[in-house]
């Protein structure tokens, strides 16, 4: 199972009713802000935002009432809640590598709208489900810790039903030969402190990542301007509200996460994939 120092901290204050367990205790990604000169600096400002990230990716995966959905990577099951309360007659899967994540979103997720929503323990490389499962899969901000963002793509189009879409967003350097310069390996290293496990960086575009899993690219969208006052708003809260747990744990790799993005060396894209019929 992947590293992941973030989610041990989360894990803990859910237990101890701490500051950042409760501002990630549905959702935990950036935000997204249509006008970033918009934002606030407020809790509720940023938790709103992390819910219009939400919307974002429900309208790049084409998700509508009715379908059969695969929400891999599901966290707590912020975006499942999403998709619950906005849509009906929904099959709902979330899956996680890590138990503890999956009681987590279970216990805090009703079912409503004549949806229904499952659980499943598993790795997203390794998908337990069969060939054309699935309408919709989508993949909110997590990519980025499996293993091969290429076997991940391939088991997204395996098991998506012919004309089928799948949506994805990650962080992508801006140049592709940046993930391998010294800079990347020692920075890497630092936002691993917060944020653990990171996959290889692939030298192959996502457009010619989906090809070879037999995906077309519909769309690539970088939001990297949108997300931009996620990092003042955290860099603040968990130095102001934050425990000395998460002082430590997520200040360092989110400033440089911050870095990289104000520096443009690293988008935030979102990338809608077609099966074909």
């Amino acid at each position: 199972m992947a590293d992941l120092p973030y989610f041990d901290l989360l894990m803990d204050e859910r237990q101890d009713g701490g500051e950042t367990g409760q501002l990630w205790e549905e959702q935990v990604h950036w935000g997204y802000w249509e006008d970033p000169k918009a934002a606030d600096g407020t809790r509720a400002d940023y938790i709103a935002a992390m819910k219009q990230m939400d919307v974002e990716l429900l309208k790049a995966g084409k998700v509508a009432d009715g379908q059969k959905l695969l929400d891999v990577g599901c966290g707590f099951g912020g975006t499942i809640q999403s998709i619950n309360a906005a849509h009906s007659g929904m099959d709902i899967t979330g899956l996680n590598i890590d138990p503890r994540q999956l009681a987590a979103a279970e216990a805090q997720t009703t079912a409503a709208n004549g949806n229904t929503i499952g659980w499943v323990e598993a790795d997203a490389c390794d998908l337990p489900f069969e060939d054309n499962s699935f309408d919709r899969v989508l993949a909110v901000e997590c990519i980025f810790h499996f293993p091969s963002r290429e076997k991940f793509l391939a088991e997204a189009a395996r098991v998506l039903k012919p004309g089928g879409y799948l949506a994805v967003s990650d962080f992508v350097p801006t140049m592709a030969f940046f993930a391998k310069t010294p800079i990347w390996v020692g920075v890497r290293s630092r936002i691993a402190k917060s944020y653990g496990t990171l996959g290889t960086v692939p030298i192959r575009s996502y457009k010619t990542l989906g090809k070879r899993a037999g995906l077309q690219l519909e769309a690539n969208r970088n939001i990297r301007r949108n997300t931009l006052p996620t990092y003042p708003f955290l860099i603040k809260f968990f130095r102001e509200q934050g425990s000395e747990d998460a002082k430590k744990t997520m200040v360092v790799g989110t400033r440089w996460i911050k870095w990289l993005t104000k520096a443009g060396l690293l988008q935030y894209r979102v990338y809608t994939f077609h099966k074909p019929a």
